[in-house]
């Protein structure tokens, strides 16, 4: 009955849920009700018989003891069979503890800046999604999947709010897709309890369980001292990127052909990339650099991820040597930093 969702009357409301039992969603629509019940429709079906209808036509939706649907619209009607809804699992309801309000705004932009960075690899099961912490007034997200890593914080009202929990991947994307739809309401609200999270905005709901296990110390990763600090254009940056991964065999290999290189010297930043059987390329970018000249290896796609997830013009790139893990942020916002390990070549 999974491929099922299900109808339901509420007081003077139509309420509408589906489940694939790790993610619900539920919300409530306006109708006129002539007789409450409840019965599951099958979801496909009806969603492509609502398409053709006219939009000038109310829509009548019966069902009856054999759980027959009978839908009709103008001069148009259609008969599905639905299922019980007693046949229906039971979605729980939204956590009562632990919620706090956030603009949907600030809540997707963070999203956004992490959720890149979580594995797909499922025996890192702990990795896939990203993770919550609510202390100190503050919510901070991170993700990994152990070759970088995406870390931002906000501050949150409900200073008392205190939890911690790993939202899977899915369920971000999902709740990215909530908040990007055309909802008037500015805030979305976040409940964190009983293994699961439940985000919601105007009158839908999404709910999803939580990744269960222990998320790294993912602290002990940011380095704390960096050698070399250099501030680099977003834009440039990236197009420079983007232009060697052309010749790069998109590989997540320690290989040399997977990899694009950064050398630092006087004042200037070689951006460069060397395939066997492809080619080679290399471009510059002006930059102040007064140090010893270094380079240092990493994967194309992970920094144009982390380049286009900067909103600012500007970041800072820090790193000590070609061997250890480098910091990028933004020139001006303190509360997001990723991390990116080189590539040894």
């Amino acid at each position: 009955c999974l491929v099922n969702f299900l109808f339901e009357t509420e007081r003077d409301k139509i309420k509408l849920s589906s489940t694939d039992l790790e993610i619900a969603v539920q919300c409530y629509i306006k109708g006129e009700i002539t007789e409450d019940g409840g019965i599951t429709i099958p979801s496909k079906r009806f969603a492509d018989i609502i398409k053709e209808l006219s939009a000038d036509n109310e829509i009548e939706i019966k069902a009856d003891e054999t759980n027959q649907i009978n839908i009709k619209s103008g001069k148009s009607k259609f008969n599905l069979m639905g299922i019980s809804k007693t046949e229906y699992p039971v979605i729980p309801e939204p956590p009562e503890k632990n919620n706090f309000t956030i603009k949907k705004e600030i809540f997707a932009s963070m999203l956004k800046k992490t959720v890149f960075a979580t594995s797909r690899d499922s025996q890192r099961y702990v990795l896939n999604g990203v993770y919550f912490i609510l202390r100190d007034g503050k919510l901070e997200m991170v993700a990994t999947d152990g070759r970088r890593l995406a870390y931002v914080k906000t501050n949150i009202t409900q200073v008392e709010t205190k939890g911690k929990a790993i939202v899977p991947t899915k369920a971000v994307n999902d709740i990215l897709r909530l908040l990007s739809s055309d909802i008037n309401s500015e805030d979305v609200k976040i409940g964190i309890a009983d293994n699961r999270i439940s985000a919601e905005i105007d009158d839908i709901t999404l709910l999803s369980t939580l990744v269960e296990g222990t998320f790294p110390n993912y602290e002990q990763v940011i380095p704390k001292k960096s050698d070399l600090k250099i501030k680099l254009n977003v834009k440039n940056a990236l197009t420079a990127v983007k232009q060697m991964a052309l010749l790069t065999d998109n590989r997540l290999s320690s290989d040399r052909s997977a990899a694009v290189k950064f050398y630092f010297s006087q004042d200037l930043l070689k951006i460069s990339a060397s395939s066997a059987g492809i080619g080679s390329g290399e471009t510059e970018l002006e930059i102040e650099y007064k140090n010893d000249p270094a380079e240092i290896n990493f994967n194309p796609d992970f920094i144009k991820e982390i380049l286009q997830s900067i909103d600012e013009d500007s970041v800072i790139f820090e790193f000590s040597n070609s061997l250890n893990p480098a910091v990028i942020f933004p020139e001006t916002d303190k509360n997001y930093l990723c991390v990116i390990m080189p590539m040894r070549v």
